[in-house]
């Protein structure tokens, strides 16, 4: 088990800890603590306790949401890129990167088709907040929460059906990847198989004794549209179970 602890706590540790949100499965957070996870780096979850101030998180890393990872005294990090490479220095075995220059560019070219600006968790959150303002059918967050994530995601007219088209490619080409193969890079797993599985969450969540969440939460996660579940296959949602059951925290802690 991870040490969770307060935001005051862990300014006062040294090591690495990350800033995450309680009870919300964010997939750029689940992604770290699995790259975490598979490497052995012993870390603490810092998490806001009621006994603090409402902005207890943003006076230690600024406000940078979440993940924040901070290493020692070393600079905040919250991008994914970074948050890996940073791993990959603490813990350089087991490598989570191919070594051949062409294949590791390529899995950091899925990496970013997964974690970066219109990559599949961006995407898939353009589509939510679609649902949310009541563009597309179905229940998604509430309205203040999708009008606090607009800006932040480059909201506009028509970003839902953008963001849509964009799920549906990007679906279909982990799953070409995925046709007789266990990882996306094929014969081992990468980071690109970890971000895979924690981002398709916010199309298909694990189920609840395996991602305990609130009931409000697991619905705006959870993707009624037709065609994007038409696009998360067999082999896509099988990827998703193997990677936490060979790899990954079950039950997940948040």
């Amino acid at each position: 088990m991870v040490e969770v602890v307060s935001i005051a706590a862990a300014r006062q540790l040294s090591g690495l800890r990350m800033v995450s949100l309680a009870g919300v499965p964010s997939p750029w957070t689940e992604a770290a603590k699995g790259i975490f996870r598979v490497k052995g780096i012993d870390y603490v979850l810092a998490q806001w306790s009621e006994d603090e101030p409402q902005d207890a998180a943003a006076r230690w890393v600024g406000n940078v949401g979440v993940p924040a990872v901070i290493f020692d005294e070393e600079r905040v990090r919250t991008g994914w890129a970074e948050i890996l490479l940073l791993a990959e220095r603490i813990a350089p075995e087991p490598t989570l990167l191919p070594g051949d220059p062409e294949q590791r560019a390529l899995a950091l070219g899925f990496s970013h088709e997964i974690c970066g600006e219109m990559g599949l968790g961006w995407s898939q959150r353009l589509v939510m907040m679609g649902v949310s303002f009541g563009i597309q059918p179905g229940e998604g967050f509430p309205r203040q929460v999708a009008e606090y994530l607009a800006p932040r995601y480059g909201w506009h007219d028509g970003a839902d059906e953008v963001g849509k088209a964009r799920v549906i490619e990007l679906l279909g080409t982990f799953s070409r990847r995925l046709d007789g193969h266990d990882y996306v890079m094929q014969d081992r797993l990468t980071a690109v198989d970890i971000y895979l599985a924690t981002f398709l969450n916010l199309i298909r969540p694990l189920p609840p004794e395996q991602l305990p969440m609130a009931d409000m939460i697991r619905t705006a996660y959870t993707c009624s549209d037709p065609e994007i579940m038409a696009a998360c296959d067999e082999r896509i949602r099988a990827h998703q179970e193997r990677i936490y059951e060979r790899h990954l925290e079950l039950p997940v802690q948040l």
